[in-house]
Protein backbone atom coordinates (compact mmCIF):
# COMPACT_ATOMS: atom_id res chain seq x y z
CA UNK A 1 0.00 0.00 0.00
CA UNK A 2 1.18 3.27 -0.52
CA UNK A 3 1.94 6.65 1.83
CA UNK A 4 0.69 9.69 -0.32
CA UNK A 5 2.49 12.46 1.49
CA UNK A 6 6.01 10.77 0.20
CA UNK A 7 5.69 10.39 -3.54
CA UNK A 8 7.47 12.87 -5.39
CA UNK A 9 5.17 16.32 -5.54
CA UNK A 10 3.14 17.01 -7.64
CA UNK A 11 1.09 20.05 -9.19
CA UNK A 12 -1.27 21.08 -6.63
CA UNK A 13 -4.74 22.84 -7.52
CA UNK A 14 -4.99 25.60 -5.38
CA UNK A 15 -7.40 25.83 -2.63
CA UNK A 16 -8.21 28.99 -2.07
CA UNK A 17 -10.54 31.45 0.21
CA UNK A 18 -13.52 32.76 -1.16
CA UNK A 19 -11.99 36.09 -1.16
CA UNK A 20 -8.97 35.24 -3.52
CA UNK A 21 -10.69 35.17 -6.89
CA UNK A 22 -9.96 39.14 -8.31
CA UNK A 23 -11.50 40.34 -10.67
CA UNK A 24 -13.28 44.47 -11.07
CA UNK A 25 -14.34 45.80 -7.51
CA UNK A 26 -17.71 47.66 -7.48
CA UNK A 27 -17.95 50.46 -5.00
CA UNK A 28 -20.95 52.29 -2.94
CA UNK A 29 -21.53 54.48 -0.29
CA UNK A 30 -18.41 56.73 1.36
CA UNK A 31 -15.87 56.98 -1.39
CA UNK A 32 -12.97 56.83 0.82
CA UNK A 33 -14.16 53.80 3.33
CA UNK A 34 -15.54 52.52 0.14
CA UNK A 35 -11.98 52.43 -1.72
CA UNK A 36 -10.40 51.11 1.65
CA UNK A 37 -13.11 48.26 1.72
CA UNK A 38 -12.50 47.59 -2.09
CA UNK A 39 -8.25 47.50 -1.50
CA UNK A 40 -9.22 45.07 1.45
CA UNK A 41 -11.11 42.73 -1.22
CA UNK A 42 -9.44 42.71 -3.64
CA UNK A 43 -6.47 40.00 -3.69
CA UNK A 44 -4.85 38.87 -6.59
CA UNK A 45 -4.93 34.82 -7.21
CA UNK A 46 -1.62 33.56 -6.13
CA UNK A 47 0.07 30.72 -8.84
CA UNK A 48 2.17 29.34 -5.86
CA UNK A 49 -0.12 27.37 -3.53
CA UNK A 50 2.35 27.03 -0.87
CA UNK A 51 3.37 30.78 -0.81
CA UNK A 52 0.07 32.00 -1.21
CA UNK A 53 -0.59 34.05 2.31
CA UNK A 54 -3.95 31.92 3.60
CA UNK A 55 -1.35 29.06 3.66
CA UNK A 56 1.23 31.75 5.99
CA UNK A 57 2.31 30.64 9.54
CA UNK A 58 -0.73 29.60 11.54
CA UNK A 59 -3.16 30.24 8.77
CA UNK A 60 -2.29 27.00 7.38
CA UNK A 61 -2.86 24.95 10.34
CA UNK A 62 -6.26 22.90 10.30
CA UNK A 63 -8.64 23.15 7.51
CA UNK A 64 -12.04 25.07 8.12
CA UNK A 65 -14.37 26.00 5.26
CA UNK A 66 -14.99 29.24 3.80
CA UNK A 67 -12.37 31.08 5.75
CA UNK A 68 -11.60 35.20 5.12
CA UNK A 69 -8.30 35.67 3.35
CA UNK A 70 -5.79 36.82 5.91
CA UNK A 71 -5.05 39.65 3.42
CA UNK A 72 -8.52 41.04 3.51
CA UNK A 73 -8.61 40.83 7.18
CA UNK A 74 -5.03 42.09 7.65
CA UNK A 75 -5.86 45.29 5.59
CA UNK A 76 -9.50 45.65 7.08
CA UNK A 77 -8.24 45.46 10.68
CA UNK A 78 -5.21 47.97 9.93
CA UNK A 79 -7.17 50.11 7.62
CA UNK A 80 -10.62 50.63 10.36
CA UNK A 81 -8.91 49.97 13.66
CA UNK A 82 -6.90 52.36 15.75
CA UNK A 83 -3.33 51.47 16.88
CA UNK A 84 -3.82 49.78 20.08
CA UNK A 85 -7.74 49.45 19.75
CA UNK A 86 -9.75 46.50 20.73
CA UNK A 87 -11.37 44.23 17.57
CA UNK A 88 -13.96 41.82 17.58
CA UNK A 89 -15.03 38.78 15.89
CA UNK A 90 -18.07 37.26 16.74
CA UNK A 91 -17.96 34.41 14.12
CA UNK A 92 -13.96 33.49 14.60
CA UNK A 93 -13.82 30.19 13.01
CA UNK A 94 -10.24 29.41 13.03
CA UNK A 95 -8.99 32.69 14.08
CA UNK A 96 -8.03 35.09 11.17
CA UNK A 97 -9.43 37.77 11.84
CA UNK A 98 -7.88 37.60 15.62
CA UNK A 99 -4.23 37.01 14.55
CA UNK A 100 -4.21 39.74 11.94
CA UNK A 101 -5.42 41.88 14.37
CA UNK A 102 -2.59 40.45 16.80
CA UNK A 103 0.21 40.71 14.23
CA UNK A 104 -1.22 44.28 13.90
CA UNK A 105 -0.66 45.12 17.71
CA UNK A 106 -4.01 45.47 18.20
CA UNK A 107 -5.88 43.96 20.78
CA UNK A 108 -8.76 41.16 20.35
CA UNK A 109 -11.55 39.35 21.23
CA UNK A 110 -12.52 36.50 18.89
CA UNK A 111 -15.77 34.35 19.87
CA UNK A 112 -17.87 31.76 18.02
CA UNK A 113 -20.47 29.60 19.07
CA UNK A 114 -18.71 26.45 17.85
CA UNK A 115 -16.31 24.82 20.44
CA UNK A 116 -13.89 23.73 17.68
CA UNK A 117 -13.13 27.57 16.94
CA UNK A 118 -12.65 28.37 19.95
CA UNK A 119 -10.17 25.73 20.53
CA UNK A 120 -8.66 25.75 17.27
CA UNK A 121 -8.01 29.97 17.75
CA UNK A 122 -6.77 29.58 21.34
CA UNK A 123 -3.77 27.21 20.04
CA UNK A 124 -2.92 29.19 17.35
CA UNK A 125 -2.83 32.26 19.15
CA UNK A 126 -1.08 30.97 22.48
CA UNK A 127 2.02 32.10 22.67
CA UNK A 128 3.83 28.46 23.46
CA UNK A 129 7.99 29.63 24.03
CA UNK A 130 10.40 27.84 22.30
CA UNK A 131 10.92 25.33 25.26
CA UNK A 132 7.24 24.22 24.85
CA UNK A 133 7.13 23.82 21.02
CA UNK A 134 10.29 21.15 21.55
CA UNK A 135 8.12 19.98 24.22
CA UNK A 136 5.55 19.83 21.95
CA UNK A 137 7.76 17.49 19.42
CA UNK A 138 9.17 15.20 21.38
CA UNK A 139 6.28 14.11 23.02
CA UNK A 140 4.44 13.12 19.03
CA UNK A 141 7.56 11.23 18.93
CA UNK A 142 6.55 9.53 21.83
CA UNK A 143 2.90 9.21 20.93
CA UNK A 144 3.96 7.89 17.28
CA UNK A 145 6.47 5.08 18.98
CA UNK A 146 3.04 3.92 21.20
CA UNK A 147 1.29 3.49 18.37
CA UNK A 148 3.64 1.82 16.38
CA UNK A 149 4.63 -0.56 19.65
CA UNK A 150 0.35 -1.10 19.89
CA UNK A 151 0.15 -2.06 16.42
CA UNK A 152 3.54 -4.34 15.68
CA UNK A 153 1.76 -6.28 18.67
CA UNK A 154 -2.02 -6.11 16.68
CA UNK A 155 -3.38 -5.05 20.13
CA UNK A 156 -7.17 -3.90 19.69
CA UNK A 157 -8.64 -1.05 20.43
CA UNK A 158 -8.74 0.72 23.56
CA UNK A 159 -12.19 1.56 23.27
CA UNK A 160 -15.55 0.76 21.64
CA UNK A 161 -15.88 3.57 18.70
CA UNK A 162 -19.08 4.29 17.03
CA UNK A 163 -20.25 3.02 14.13
CA UNK A 164 -19.82 6.29 12.30
CA UNK A 165 -16.02 5.57 13.35
CA UNK A 166 -15.90 2.33 12.01
CA UNK A 167 -18.17 3.57 8.34
CA UNK A 168 -15.32 6.22 7.94
CA UNK A 169 -12.02 4.77 8.64
CA UNK A 170 -10.02 1.02 7.33
CA UNK A 171 -9.57 -0.75 10.32
CA UNK A 172 -6.14 -0.36 10.92
CA UNK A 173 -6.54 3.19 10.26
CA UNK A 174 -8.97 3.65 13.16
CA UNK A 175 -6.65 1.55 15.57
CA UNK A 176 -3.54 3.52 14.29
CA UNK A 177 -5.99 7.04 15.72
CA UNK A 178 -7.00 4.87 18.72
CA UNK A 179 -3.50 4.36 19.63
CA UNK A 180 -2.50 7.95 18.61
CA UNK A 181 -5.29 9.26 20.61
CA UNK A 182 -4.67 7.20 23.96
CA UNK A 183 -1.76 8.28 24.07
CA UNK A 184 -2.21 12.01 23.57
CA UNK A 185 -4.75 11.73 26.44
CA UNK A 186 -2.19 10.42 28.84
CA UNK A 187 0.30 13.55 28.08
CA UNK A 188 0.45 17.07 30.38
CA UNK A 189 -2.25 19.14 29.89
CA UNK A 190 0.40 21.92 28.00
CA UNK A 191 0.86 19.61 25.31
CA UNK A 192 -2.36 17.15 24.91
CA UNK A 193 -4.74 20.45 23.43
CA UNK A 194 -1.86 21.19 21.00
CA UNK A 195 -1.57 17.44 20.04
CA UNK A 196 -5.41 16.83 20.11
CA UNK A 197 -5.87 19.39 17.57
CA UNK A 198 -3.12 18.03 15.43
CA UNK A 199 -4.89 14.66 15.48
CA UNK A 200 -8.25 16.35 14.59
CA UNK A 201 -6.48 17.99 11.58
CA UNK A 202 -5.63 14.95 9.85
CA UNK A 203 -8.94 12.73 10.69
CA UNK A 204 -10.60 13.58 7.56
CA UNK A 205 -7.13 13.10 5.52
CA UNK A 206 -7.06 9.49 6.53
CA UNK A 207 -10.51 8.57 6.50
CA UNK A 208 -12.99 7.48 3.70
CA UNK A 209 -14.63 10.88 3.63
CA UNK A 210 -13.84 13.38 0.44
CA UNK A 211 -14.00 16.40 2.31
CA UNK A 212 -14.98 18.22 4.95
CA UNK A 213 -17.95 19.52 3.39
CA UNK A 214 -18.78 16.28 1.52
CA UNK A 215 -20.69 13.27 2.84
CA UNK A 216 -19.13 11.10 -0.58
CA UNK A 217 -16.67 8.48 0.77
CA UNK A 218 -13.70 7.03 -1.79
CA UNK A 219 -10.98 3.96 -0.90
CA UNK A 220 -8.02 5.80 0.36
CA UNK A 221 -5.13 2.39 0.30
CA UNK A 222 -2.98 4.06 3.49
CA UNK A 223 0.16 1.95 4.53
CA UNK A 224 0.55 0.60 8.06
CA UNK A 225 1.93 3.00 9.99
CA UNK A 226 1.45 6.25 7.83
CA UNK A 227 -1.19 7.75 9.74
CA UNK A 228 1.23 7.37 12.92
CA UNK A 229 4.18 9.08 10.42
CA UNK A 230 1.77 11.51 9.68
CA UNK A 231 0.90 12.59 13.04
CA UNK A 232 4.10 13.65 13.19
CA UNK A 233 5.07 15.48 10.44
CA UNK A 234 1.78 17.62 11.18
CA UNK A 235 3.44 18.43 14.36
CA UNK A 236 6.23 19.59 12.88
CA UNK A 237 4.55 21.72 10.98
CA UNK A 238 1.94 23.04 13.57
CA UNK A 239 5.34 24.12 15.46
CA UNK A 240 7.04 25.64 13.01
CA UNK A 241 3.80 27.89 11.92
CA UNK A 242 3.65 28.90 15.74
CA UNK A 243 7.07 30.09 15.85
CA UNK A 244 6.38 31.96 12.47
CA UNK A 245 3.38 33.73 13.53
CA UNK A 246 5.72 34.72 16.87
CA UNK A 247 8.05 36.12 14.93
CA UNK A 248 6.05 38.77 12.95
CA UNK A 249 4.30 39.67 15.99
CA UNK A 250 4.82 43.02 17.82
CA UNK A 251 6.49 42.85 21.46
CA UNK A 252 5.00 42.87 23.98
CA UNK A 253 2.36 40.67 22.27
CA UNK A 254 -1.29 41.07 23.08
CA UNK A 255 -2.81 37.95 24.32
CA UNK A 256 -6.42 38.19 22.80
CA UNK A 257 -9.75 36.37 24.35
CA UNK A 258 -10.97 34.01 22.83
CA UNK A 259 -14.26 32.75 23.74
CA UNK A 260 -17.56 30.48 23.53
CA UNK A 261 -20.45 33.01 22.81
CA UNK A 262 -23.21 33.35 20.77
CA UNK A 263 -23.46 35.94 18.00
CA UNK A 264 -26.61 37.49 18.30
CA UNK A 265 -26.06 37.97 21.88
CA UNK A 266 -22.71 38.85 22.59
CA UNK A 267 -23.26 38.58 26.30
CA UNK A 268 -19.52 38.23 27.00
CA UNK A 269 -18.47 41.55 25.43
CA UNK A 270 -18.96 44.74 27.01
CA UNK A 271 -21.37 47.26 25.67
CA UNK A 272 -19.79 49.93 23.84
CA UNK A 273 -15.73 48.33 23.97
CA UNK A 274 -14.89 47.57 21.08
CA UNK A 275 -13.60 50.19 18.42
CA UNK A 276 -14.08 47.72 15.16
CA UNK A 277 -16.05 44.49 14.54
CA UNK A 278 -14.73 42.68 11.83
CA UNK A 279 -16.33 39.84 10.99
CA UNK A 280 -17.27 36.63 8.20
CA UNK A 281 -21.24 35.68 9.70
CA UNK A 282 -22.04 32.45 7.94
CA UNK A 283 -23.50 32.41 3.79
CA UNK A 284 -27.45 32.10 4.83
CA UNK A 285 -27.76 28.09 3.46
CA UNK A 286 -24.98 27.24 2.45
CA UNK A 287 -23.18 25.36 4.69
CA UNK A 288 -23.68 23.21 7.72
CA UNK A 289 -20.80 23.58 10.18
CA UNK A 290 -22.13 21.98 12.60
CA UNK A 291 -22.52 18.89 10.59
CA UNK A 292 -19.28 19.02 8.91
CA UNK A 293 -17.34 19.48 12.38
CA UNK A 294 -19.39 16.62 13.93
CA UNK A 295 -16.52 14.09 13.38
CA UNK A 296 -13.66 16.26 14.67
CA UNK A 297 -16.03 17.23 17.77
CA UNK A 298 -16.86 13.80 18.65
CA UNK A 299 -13.26 12.93 18.58
CA UNK A 300 -11.99 15.85 20.75
CA UNK A 301 -14.92 15.06 22.93
CA UNK A 302 -16.68 18.41 22.62
CA UNK A 303 -20.19 18.77 23.61
CA UNK A 304 -21.85 20.58 20.10
CA UNK A 305 -25.47 20.71 21.29
CA UNK A 306 -25.76 24.27 21.91
CA UNK A 307 -24.29 25.17 18.53
CA UNK A 308 -26.20 22.62 16.62
CA UNK A 309 -29.55 24.25 18.07
CA UNK A 310 -28.06 27.96 17.83
CA UNK A 311 -25.70 27.53 14.02
CA UNK A 312 -26.90 30.94 12.39
CA UNK A 313 -27.87 30.71 8.83
CA UNK A 314 -27.38 26.44 8.73
CA UNK A 315 -28.40 25.04 4.78
CA UNK A 316 -30.77 22.61 7.17
CA UNK A 317 -32.62 25.07 8.99
CA UNK A 318 -33.30 26.89 5.07
CA UNK A 319 -33.81 23.67 3.25
CA UNK A 320 -37.65 23.47 3.45
CA UNK A 321 -37.93 27.12 3.75
CA UNK A 322 -39.60 29.06 0.02
CA UNK A 323 -37.80 31.83 -1.12
CA UNK A 324 -40.02 34.40 0.66
CA UNK A 325 -39.83 32.73 4.12
CA UNK A 326 -36.01 32.24 3.84
CA UNK A 327 -35.65 35.72 3.23
CA UNK A 328 -37.52 37.23 5.98
CA UNK A 329 -36.07 34.55 8.36
CA UNK A 330 -32.55 35.56 7.26
CA UNK A 331 -32.95 39.38 8.04
CA UNK A 332 -34.27 38.71 11.21
CA UNK A 333 -31.29 36.83 12.29
CA UNK A 334 -29.58 39.66 10.37
CA UNK A 335 -31.28 42.05 13.27
CA UNK A 336 -30.32 39.30 16.07
CA UNK A 337 -26.26 39.77 14.56
CA UNK A 338 -26.67 43.64 14.01
CA UNK A 339 -28.03 44.73 17.45
CA UNK A 340 -25.64 42.73 19.60
CA UNK A 341 -22.91 44.38 17.26
CA UNK A 342 -24.22 48.06 17.98
CA UNK A 343 -24.66 47.22 21.51
CA UNK A 344 -21.02 46.28 22.08
CA UNK A 345 -19.14 49.25 19.95
CA UNK A 346 -18.11 52.39 21.19
CA UNK A 347 -19.52 55.41 19.61
CA UNK A 348 -18.29 56.04 16.69
CA UNK A 349 -16.93 52.11 15.86
CA UNK A 350 -17.62 50.18 12.97
CA UNK A 351 -18.61 46.83 12.22
CA UNK A 352 -17.22 45.50 8.92
CA UNK A 353 -19.19 42.39 7.50
CA UNK A 354 -18.09 40.36 4.83
CA UNK A 355 -20.91 38.44 2.97
CA UNK A 356 -21.43 36.69 -0.22
CA UNK A 357 -24.95 36.29 -1.86
CA UNK A 358 -26.42 33.04 -1.53
CA UNK A 359 -30.16 31.69 -2.71
CA UNK A 360 -32.99 29.53 -1.92
CA UNK A 361 -34.62 26.89 -4.90
CA UNK A 362 -33.93 29.99 -7.66
CA UNK A 363 -34.29 33.18 -5.96
CA UNK A 364 -30.76 34.80 -4.94
CA UNK A 365 -30.36 36.20 -1.46
CA UNK A 366 -28.43 39.31 -1.97
CA UNK A 367 -26.04 39.73 0.79
CA UNK A 368 -25.74 43.25 0.65
CA UNK A 369 -29.43 44.24 0.41
CA UNK A 370 -30.47 42.29 3.49
CA UNK A 371 -28.10 43.60 5.77
CA UNK A 372 -29.15 47.07 4.75
CA UNK A 373 -32.63 46.26 5.04
CA UNK A 374 -31.97 44.90 8.65
CA UNK A 375 -30.09 47.61 9.77
CA UNK A 376 -32.97 49.66 9.33
CA UNK A 377 -34.40 48.19 12.57
CA UNK A 378 -31.30 48.06 14.21
CA UNK A 379 -30.79 51.54 16.60
CA UNK A 380 -27.46 53.28 16.37
CA UNK A 381 -26.44 51.19 13.51
CA UNK A 382 -26.11 52.87 9.73
CA UNK A 383 -24.38 51.53 6.52
CA UNK A 384 -21.99 53.91 5.53
CA UNK A 385 -20.35 51.93 2.32
CA UNK A 386 -19.92 48.87 0.32
CA UNK A 387 -17.50 46.87 -2.35
CA UNK A 388 -18.46 44.03 -3.81
CA UNK A 389 -16.83 41.66 -5.99
CA UNK A 390 -17.99 38.76 -8.10
CA UNK A 391 -18.08 35.31 -7.07
CA UNK A 392 -18.35 31.72 -8.69
CA UNK A 393 -21.42 29.77 -7.98
CA UNK A 394 -20.53 26.18 -7.50
CA UNK A 395 -24.13 24.87 -6.22
CA UNK A 396 -26.03 23.29 -8.95
CA UNK A 397 -29.52 23.15 -8.03
CA UNK A 398 -29.44 27.40 -7.35
CA UNK A 399 -27.24 27.92 -10.38
CA UNK A 400 -30.22 29.89 -11.78
CA UNK A 401 -30.17 32.31 -9.38
CA UNK A 402 -27.51 33.60 -10.49
CA UNK A 403 -28.11 34.04 -14.46
CA UNK A 404 -28.65 37.45 -14.93
CA UNK A 405 -26.81 38.46 -12.03
CA UNK A 406 -23.84 37.26 -10.33
CA UNK A 407 -23.35 36.30 -7.50
CA UNK A 408 -21.09 38.88 -5.65
CA UNK A 409 -19.08 38.75 -2.02
CA UNK A 410 -19.71 41.80 -0.37
CA UNK A 411 -17.10 44.30 2.42
CA UNK A 412 -20.08 46.40 4.05
CA UNK A 413 -19.04 48.86 6.73
CA UNK A 414 -21.83 49.99 8.99
CA UNK A 415 -20.86 52.76 11.51
CA UNK A 416 -22.01 53.63 15.25
CA UNK A 417 -22.39 57.33 15.13
CA UNK A 418 -20.65 59.66 17.46
CA UNK A 419 -23.80 61.45 18.14
CA UNK A 420 -27.81 60.39 17.34
CA UNK A 421 -27.63 62.39 13.46
CA UNK A 422 -29.38 62.08 10.02
CA UNK A 423 -27.55 59.37 7.98
CA UNK A 424 -24.99 60.05 4.82
CA UNK A 425 -23.75 57.79 2.59
CA UNK A 426 -25.50 54.44 2.46
CA UNK A 427 -24.77 51.38 0.58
Amino acid sequence: MSEPDDRPARPQKARRSLTHVGGEVERGGSPAVSEALAYALDVAPSGDVEAEPERADVHGFHVYPARMHPTTASRLVRSFAPEGGLVLDPFCGSGTVAIEAVAAGRRAIATDLNPLAVRLTKLKLRPFSEQERALIVARAEQVRAFADERRKQRAGATRRYPQADVDLFEPHVLLELDSLRAAIMDSEPTVKGALELVLSSLLVKVSRQRGDTSDRTETRRLAAGYTAKLFVRKTEELVARLAAFAARCPSPRRNPRVLVDDATLLEKVDEGSVDAIVTSPPYVATYDYADHHEMRSRWLGLRTDHFFRGEVGSRRAYADLEPHEARASWVGELRKMLGAMSRVLTPGGVAIVLMADSAVQNVALRADELVAEACRDVAGLRPVARASQVRPHFHGPTMAAFRSVPRKEHALLLARPRASKGGDGGL
